[in-house]
C-alpha cells in the first residue's frame, strides 16, 4: 500500500493521529541509521513498544515477537547492495527497537517491513536511506506531486486549403474549447473574428499551393481519375465507421440489459400525444402509436422512420447497446478509499485503487460487484476548489477495464457504518471497514492527476471529490433494421444480381475477427467488448437471410470475394455516394452465387460517420419493449468517438498515389529497415546496418524502444531487449526481409555523458534551491510542472548529437540562474576530444546519449553542478 499505486498525499497525519488514537494498533514512525555504523538502524514506532515481560520494563524481547522471529523482518530495495536480511533485534527501555543488518546499503531507497498483527497495515512499512547523514545542499525529504495533465491537442484538419473549409474547421474547434459557443449570427463578434482567420488562412494557403505544389513533379495536379489509380495499386477505400461510447446506467435494483438495447439522446419536447418530455425509459411500443413495431411490405421499419411523424423525435441519434451487462445499485457510485488521509490524489500511471461503497438509503458500506473484465469509470464530481459540482472539470474522467479478479480486504482502523458521511474509528468489536482492491490493464493507466480529497485555501476539507462507477455498457451508433424482398421468379444464374438496401447510411461498425450470427433472425450473438480501431478495420453492420426452395440460409459480408471459396455465402456491401449498401454476390469461383433464390431479408443496421460523434452527457433515455422501473437514469460521461465519415472520391484521388508510394512491404536499404521497424508503436527509434558474414548479409537492427520496461538491465552494465519486444520486431521485420538476409535485432547503446557547471545565482535566490532546479531541468524524469527533463529518453535518439548551445538554453531558462558556465563537455570515463571547443558532442549512428545522474550507476551518465552566488 506504499508503492507506486497508493495515494499521493499531502497531508498523510490523519492516519498517524488515527492509529494513535486506536487501543491496540501501532505503527512506525521513522527510522535512524547510525552514522558511524551504516549497518545500524534505530526504528522508532508512533507509540513505545511494550516489552514481552510486561512486568519488566528494560525486556529486551518486544511484545510483537520480532526478536524471536528475524523472518518477520524484511528490507528491501537497493541497486548496488540487495538482498540485506536482519541479524540481531534489540528493545530499547525507551521502546524503540535497535535493528542490526548484515550489511549497509546504497544511495538508493530501501523499505523496511514489520509482519506484526499489532502494526497498521498501511504504517507497517517505511521507506529509508542509508545515506541520509551524507552532507548535501539540497533537502533529502522526497516532495509528492502528482504532475498536472498535459493538454489536449485539438484534432485539425490540416488539409483544409480554402476559406468555406478554413471557416467549417474553426467553427467546429469552438465548441470543443468552448462548450457554452452555439452563436452563428453573422453579425455576432466571435463569428467576425472566425472568418477574419479564415480569410487569412485562405490568403496562406493559396500562396502554399502556388508555390509548393507546382514546384515538384509528385504533387503537380495532373494524374489519372482517382478510381483507376485505386484500382490499380489495390488500394480499398473505406466507408467510415460508426461512433462509439460507454454508458454509465444508473439502477435501484440488480438487472440485466440485453445485447442491442437502443439508448437514445436527450428529447426536450413532449411525444406526439403527451403533454410533457419522456422519462428515461421510452416504451418502443408507444412511440409514434407502436409504428416501430409495425410490419410493413419491406419488414420492421428503422427508428428513424418511425419517428418522423413525431417532431420531437426526429432529431435524436440512436446508439446500441454491444454487450450484454448486468447491473447492481451497489455500483452507482463507488468511493475511492485514502486510508484515512487527507488533500490525496492518484497520480498518473495508476493502476490500482481501494474501493468501497455505501448501500442506497442507509449508512453501512460494503463491497461493490465487480469482476474481472468489468469497465470502471474514474469521475471527478466535485470542484477540488469551491466543491460545487457545477464545477468538476470534464476532462477529468476515464474508464478503465478491470484485468483481474478483484481482491477483498479491509481496513481495521475504521468501522462498515457512516456517521454524517463519513468514516467514523472503530472502537471494540466493531466490525472493519470491507475494500474491494481493484487492478486495471496496463494501457488504461491513468492519465491525468485525479484529486480525490482537497483543502483549498481558507476552507474545509473537501471530501470524495472524485468517484468510481460501475454499471458500463459499451454502446455504438446506428438502429437495427430490416426489409424483404420476394421474388416474382427465381434469380436466374447466367445474369449478376445485386440487391440494393433501400436505407442508409449502412453502418460500418467494430467486430471481432470471428463472430456468430443467429440464424433465424441474422442478428450478431457474439458480444463486442472492444470498439477500438479505425474505419479501414471496421465491418459492414449487415446479414442477409436468403430464401431457397430448400429452406432460408444465413449470409455474411466479407470485404473482398476474392478469398472466398466457391461455396461460401459471402457477399460484398458496397457503398455508394448517400450511404446505401450495393450488396454483390458470388458467381460460383469466388464465393458461391444466388442462382435460385426466391426472397431475401437484409437485416443490418443504419446510421455511420461522425453524425454519431455526440458529446458527453447526451445520451439520456433508453428505449426497452415494455417497462422498466428499475433503471433510474442513463448517461454517456465521455463524448462518443471513433465516428468518421466515408471516403470521398476527391479522398481516393489524393490519398491512392501517395499510399502506393509510402506503404512499402519489402525492406532493400539500411533506411528501409528503419522506416518499418519505426512502424510498430513501441518502437520509438531505430537504426540497421548491413554486415557481410562470410556468405551473407547479415541485417542489424537497433531498436529504441518506447516503454522503458522494455530495456532490461544486466550485471556489468550490459542492456538487452525485452523477450516479448524482440520477438514482436522480428517477427514483424521478417515480413519485410529479402530471401539470403539474415536479422539480428540488437538494443541501444547508450553513450554515458560527463557535465559539470558552474553557475552563478542571483542575489535573491538560494544557491541550493537553484541548485536543484537546474538538475531538474537536466534530468531524465518527467518534471512536476509539465515537460520532460533535457535528457529524458524521449528527448534523444540514435545518432543524435548533443549541442552545448541547447544544454546552455536549457540551464538559462531556470529562475534564479544569472550566468552559467559548462567547465566540462565530454564522454563519461574518456579524455576531452574537443567537444566543449566545438560547441557539439558527437553521437554515432547506434548510439544514444545518456545522463541519468544517478549515484549508484556512474556510468549512465554524471552531472556536477557548483553553485556560486546567491544566499546560502
Amino acid at each position: 500500500m506504499n508503492g507506486t499505486d497508493a495515494p499521493i498525499c499531502q497531508d498523510e497525519q490523519q492516519r498517524r493521529a488515527d492509529v494513535l488514537a486506536h487501543p491496540t494498533l501501532n505503527g512506525l514512525d521513522f527510522v535512524e541509521v547510525d552514522a558511524a555504523d551504516h549497518r545500524l538502524l534505530r526504528v522508532h514506532f508512533l507509540k513505545p513498544v511494550p516489552p514481552a515481560n510486561a512486568a519488566n520494563p528494560a525486556d529486551p524481547n518486544d511484545a510483537y515477537g520480532l526478536r524471536a522471529d528475524l523472518s518477520r523482518i524484511t528490507v528491501t530495495g537497493g541497486v548496488r547492495i540487495v538482498g540485506l536480511r536482519p541479524t540481531a533485534v534489540t528493545r530499547q527501555s525507551d521502546g524503540h527497537l535497535d535493528l542490526t543488518l548484515s550489511d549497509g546499503g546504497d544511495f538508493s531507497v530501501y523499505t523496511l517491513g514489520l509482519d506484526a498483527p499489532a502494526l497498521d497495515p498501511f504504517l507497517r512499512r517505511i521507506d529509508f536511506s542509508f545515506m541520509a547523514s551524507c552532507p548535501t545542499d539540497f533537502d533529502c525529504r522526497v516532495e509528492p506531486y502528482c504532475p498536472p495533465p498535459a493538454a489536449p491537442e485539438p484534432r485539425l484538419d490540416y488539409l483544409a486549403k480554402d476559406y468555406a473549409s478554413f471557416r467549417r474547421m474553426l467553427l467546429d474547434l469552438l465548441p470543443r474549447l468552448n462548450p457554452d459557443f452555439v452563436e452563428r449570427n453573422p453579425s455576432d463578434l466571435g463569428i467576425a473574428l472566425v472568418e477574419v482567420l479564415a480569410y487569412a488562412g485562405d490568403h496562406l494557403s493559396y500562396f502554399q499551393d502556388a508555390v509548393a505544389t507546382e514546384a515538384y513533379l509528385d504533387t503537380v495536379r495532373q494524374r489519372i481519375s482517382a478510381r483507376r489509380h485505386a484500382r490499380l495499386v489495390d488500394y480499398r477505400v473505406h466507408d467510415g465507421r460508426n461512433a462509439w461510447t460507454w454508458v454509465h446506467v444508473t439502477v435501484n435494483a440488480p438487472a440485466t440489459l440485453a445485447l442491442g438495447t437502443r439508448l437514445a439522446t436527450r428529447i426536450v419536447a413532449p411525444l406526439v400525444g403527451q403533454s410533457s418530455a419522456p422519462g428515461t425509459v421510452i416504451d418502443e411500443a408507444s412511440i409514434a402509436g407502436g409504428v416501430s413495431q409495425r410490419q410493413t411490405d419491406d419488414g420492421l421499419l428503422t427508428l428513424r422512420e418511425a419517428l418522423r411523424p413525431d417532431p420531437a423525435l426526429a432529431p435524436i441519434v440512436v446508439f446500441e447497446t454491444t454487450h450484454r451487462a448486468a447491473f447492481d445499485p451497489r455500483n452507482n457510485e463507488i468511493r475511492l478509499h485514502t486510508w484515512g488521509n487527507e488533500e490525496c490524489c492518484l497520480a498518473p500511471g495508476a493502476r490500482e485503487a481501494f474501493l468501497y461503497t455505501v448501500l442506497p438509503g442507509t449508512s453501512t458500506v460494503v463491497r461493490p460487484v465487480l469482476e474481472a473484465g468489468d469497465y470502471l469509470l474514474l469521475e471527478e464530481v466535485t470542484g477540488p476548489i469551491t466543491g460545487r459540482a457545477s464545477d468538476t472539470d470534464p476532462a477529468h474522467r476515464q474508464v478503465v477495464r478491470i484485468e483481474e479478479a478483484p481482491s477483498p480486504t479491509e481496513d481495521p482502523v475504521y468501522t462498515d457504518t457512516l456517521l454524517a458521511d463519513d468514516l467514523q474509528r472503530r472502537t471494540g468489536a466493531q466490525p472493519p471497514l470491507p475494500l474491494l482492491r481493484v487492478r486495471w490493464r496496463r494501457e488504461d493507466a491513468l492519465t491525468f492527476p485525479l484529486c480525490l480529497s482537497a483543502r483549498p485555501p481558507g476552507r474545509e476539507l473537501i471530501r470524495y471529490v472524485s468517484v468510481a462507477r460501475g454499471n458500463l455498457v459499451l454502446a455504438d451508433h446506428g438502429t437495427t433494421t430490416s426489409e424483404r424482398l420476394d421474388l416474382a421468379t427465381p434469380v436466374v444464374g447466367d445474369v449478376p444480381f445485386r440487391l440494393r438496401l433501400a436505407r442508409g447510411p449502412l453502418t460500418m461498425q467494430r467486430e471481432p475477427d470471428s463472430v456468430d450470427y443467429e440464424p433465424l433472425t441474422g442478428r450478431i450473438q457474439t458480444p463486442r467488448t472492444d470498439l477500438t480501431g479505425d474505419a479501414r478495420q471496421a465491418r459492414p453492420a449487415a446479414a442477409l437471410l436468403v430464401g431457397f426452395p430448400t429452406g432460408r440460409e444465413l449470409w455474411t459480408p466479407v470485404p473482398d470475394l476474392l478469398d472466398s471459396p466457391p461455396f461460401a455465402q459471402d457477399f460484398v456491401a458496397e457503398v455508394d455516394d448517400d450511404g446505401r449498401a450495393l450488396v454483390r454476390f458470388g458467381d460460383g469461383e469466388y464465393g458461391r452465387g444466388v442462382a435460385g433464390a426466391t426472397a431475401f431479408e437484409a437485416v443490418y443496421r443504419t446510421g455511420n460517420g461522425t453524425a454519431g460523434n455526440i458529446g458527453a452527457e447526451s445520451i439520456a433515455h433508453v428505449l426497452v419493449p415494455g417497462p422498466a422501473a428499475w433503471i433510474d437514469a442513463v448517461r454517456n460521461p465521455l463524448p462518443a468517438k471513433g465516428g468518421v465519415a466515408a471516403e470521398s472520391i476527391e479522398e481516393v484521388r489524393r490519398y491512392a498515389p501517395q499510399a502506393f508510394r509510402a506503404e512499402q512491404f519489402r525492406a532493400v536499404t539500411e533506411a528501409d529497415y528503419v522506416v518499418a521497424a519505426r512502424k510498430l508503436p513501441e518502437v520509438a527509434g531505430a537504426v540497421a546496418t548491413f554486415r557481410w558474414t562470410g556468405s551473407w548479409y547479415t541485417v542489424f537492427v537497433g531498436v529504441d524502444p518506447r516503454d522503458p520496461a522494455d530495456l532490461i538491465r544486466q550485471s556489468q552494465g550490459l542492456i538487452q531487449l525485452s523477450p516479448r519486444l524482440e520477438r514482436r520486431v522480428r517477427a514483424f521485420l521478417t515480413r519485410f526481409r529479402l530471401a539470403g538476409y539474415d536479422l539480428e535485432i540488437r538494443p541501444p547503446r547508450f553513450v554515458p555523458l560527463e557535465i559539470e557547471l558552474e553557475l552563478c545565482v542571483s542575489p535573491d535566490h538560494f544557491r541550493g534551491d537553484v541548485g536543484r532546479a537546474v538538475a531538474a531541468a537536466l534530468s531524465n524524469r518527467v518534471l512536476p510542472a509539465g515537460g520532460h527533463g533535457f535528457f529524458h529518453p524521449d528527448e534523444f535518439t540514435f545518432g543524435q548529437p548533443v549541442y552545448l548551445s541547447r544544454l546552455y538554453a536549457a540551464v538559462e531558462r531556470v529562475e534564479g540562474v544569472d550566468s552559467v558556465v559548462v567547465r566540462t563537455f565530454r564522454r563519461y570515463g574518456q579524455r576531452d576530444q574537443g567537444e566543449l571547443q566545438t560547441g557539439v558532442l558527437p553521437i554515432g549512428p547506434g548510439e544514444i546519449a545518456q545522463l541519468d545522474n544517478d549515484p549508484n550507476f556512474m556510468e549512465n551518465g554524471v552531472l556536477r553542478i557548483v553553485t556560486l552566488g546567491g544566499k546560502a
